[in-house]
């Protein structure tokens, strides 16, 4: 059975394109929950189970939610991305550093 994922941050793990985010005050809970979404989609994509995210299992991963594209080059950009130390995985704080660069950073590197 595949894990329940939250579409919505599915941005955070995949490039993809959205909308900017408001300028609208933040709402702690919101954050919160949105952490949470992201706890449990990394934990989704992290089927070992060791608090990083290996090319397989991010590859794996965009193939099970249905990503348009699950390329090695796709999957080299999104872990060049996320991956602030450069030990070639990301870990779940990496992931959080990245949510919070915001998805414009991710659409430029990316592209």
């Amino acid at each position: 059975m595949i894990p329940r994922i939250h579409i919505p941050l599915l941005a955070l793990l995949i490039p993809a394109c959205s909308p900017a985010p408001s300028q609208a005050p933040i709402n702690p809970s919101e954050v919160e929950q949105k952490m949470i979404g992201l706890q449990e989609n990394f934990d989704a994509f992290d089927t070992d189970a060791d608090g990083y995210l290996s090319r397989q299992e991010l590859k794996a991963g965009m193939v099970r939610i249905g990503a348009k594209d699950t390329s090695d080059k796709r999957v080299s950009k999104v872990i060049d991305f996320y991956d602030f130390n450069k030990d070639g995985k990301i870990s779940l704080r990496e992931t959080q550093s990245g949510a919070v660069t915001g998805p414009e950073a991710l659409i430029k590197k990316v592209q």
